[in-house]
């Protein structure tokens, strides 16, 4: 008999619903953009945090970073004499082969050492002149960086050994300069500011990581990023090329000497990496009485990034839930003016035997009803959004079944505390009084 009357509660509280459509659709619109924006703003900053940290594992847990960048001295305007004056002119300052070295020597733990000289200059086939960043490195670059080949092979200890001018390309400046046509075998003309050389094309490599990252990484910036890369061996760089390079990125004309841009320390254990910090730091300090360089250590990046993923997933679920909240306080404003409106109706059931029970019962299935649906509506729009933006705009967006479940859980909930006090107040109306109500 119990489960009878739960079921003819349902049905009338479902008429009830189906008698006033756009009134029951309007007041679902807020659940549905409460849990719709939980869903979607989760799913987007998720894919967000994942691009973040693929790219910076991509750098190697192992591994630690450390770039040349100017000193304080000629970052600031000195005026008055001829030594700044020269300083500012001729730049001579960053990493020195004599480093990479000593870091290999002296630091523990240290398997291996990656230097790497780049400069910016621009690359020439046929008709076709872009800007580009030639780098010089070693043959074990690829597998150093975890960069993926994708046809021909990458350079070779005889080239590093008898400086032959052969190179490799990124698959982005292969996209632009060979677009239709394979570039293997092919030559390409890279001009410096004072001369230009033809190097041949061994193969086509694609980075997991691109300099823009390395930037934000940092804190710094040095222009905007180049995905067009060259590679070449180290020796051969420094024989075509030298160590100087002309800098015209902030408008003035300024001769720089750098000897390597970045050195690249690769560990044998992931735990060597932190406590090896302070004789990096050590080997670092000779000969630089300037800091003119920064190191960079993807794993405590990677652990701040993750940090900064907690937090702003709870901020995003703060802001939807306070959508879910206005959804559930329109909820409550209508299901009280429902109650003004059947007062004689409620008057009526009571008087046929209806207990201050079945009305509550009734009210707030009613409003649970609204909730779900409009929580299941909202769940389906959610997704299928992050499915869109994921597959159809190619943005990294990822659904998670703790955000499905959250808030869907917290829908239910919003109907069960918004809907009750409108349930309870229907409940507690005085039969004749409620008869009387015109």
């Amino acid at each position: 008999m119990v489960g009878l009357s739960i079921i003819r509660i349902i049905h009338a509280s479902l008429k009830s619903l189906r008698l006033h459509k756009l009134r029951s659709g309007l007041t679902m619109l807020g659940m549905i953009i409460g849990v719709w924006a939980v869903i979607t703003l989760v799913a987007i900053g998720e894919g967000a945090s994942q691009e973040a940290q693929e790219e910076i594992k991509a750098l190697g847990a192992r591994n630690i970073i450390i770039r040349s960048i100017k000193p304080p001295s000629m970052r600031t305007q000195l005026q008055g004499d001829w030594e700044s004056f020269f300083r500012r002119w001729l730049a001579y300052y960053g990493l020195r082969n004599a480093d990479a070295v000593r870091i290999r020597d002296t630091v523990p733990g240290v398997k291996r050492v990656l230097p790497i000289l780049s400069q910016r200059k621009n690359v020439k086939h046929g008709q076709s002149e872009i800007d580009c960043q030639l780098i010089g490195t070693y043959p074990y670059y690829p597998q150093f960086t975890q960069a993926r080949m994708i046809v021909g092979e990458f350079l070779s200890d005889v080239d590093e050994q008898n400086k032959v001018p052969n190179c490799v390309i990124s698959h982005e400046l292969a996209k632009r300069l060979f677009a239709g046509h394979d570039p293997l075998a092919e030559s390409i003309i890279v001009r410096g500011y004072e001369s230009q050389q033809l190097l041949k094309i061994k193969g086509v490599i694609e980075e997991r990581v691109s300099s823009s990252r390395l930037s934000q990484m940092s804190g710094t910036t040095t222009g905007q990023a180049i995905t067009a890369n060259v590679y070449l061996p180290l020796s051969t760089f420094k024989a075509l090329y030298s160590i100087r390079n002309i800098d015209r990125s902030h408008g003035d004309l300024k001769l720089e000497a750098v000897e390597l841009t970045e050195i690249r320390v690769e560990f044998h254990r992931v735990e060597d990496v932190l406590p090896s910090l302070p004789r990096l730091s050590d080997a670092l300090r000779v000969g630089h009485p300037e800091q003119d360089y920064e190191i960079i250590v993807p794993i405590r990046e990677l652990t701040a990034l993750q940090k900064q993923k907690a937090r702003d997933t709870r901020m995003l679920l703060y802001i939807a839930c306070i959508s879910l909240l206005v959804g559930g306080i329109g909820i409550m404003n209508i299901m009280l003016a429902t109650v003004t409106e059947r007062t004689q109706e409620i008057g009526v059931r009571r008087a046929l035997g209806a207990t201050r029970k079945d009305i509550t019962i009734h009210f707030l299935i009613e409003t649970l009803t609204l909730c779900l649906l409009g929580g299941c509506i909202g769940v389906l729009g959610g997704w299928g959004f992050a499915e869109f933006r994921h597959h159809i705009l190619e943005a990294t967006t990822i659904v998670t079944t703790w955000s499905v479940l959250v808030a869907f859980c917290l829908s239910v909930t919003v109907g069960l505390v918004f809907g009750l006090y409108p349930a309870r107040r229907a409940a507690e109306l005085d039969p004749i009084e409620a008869l009387r109500h015109a």
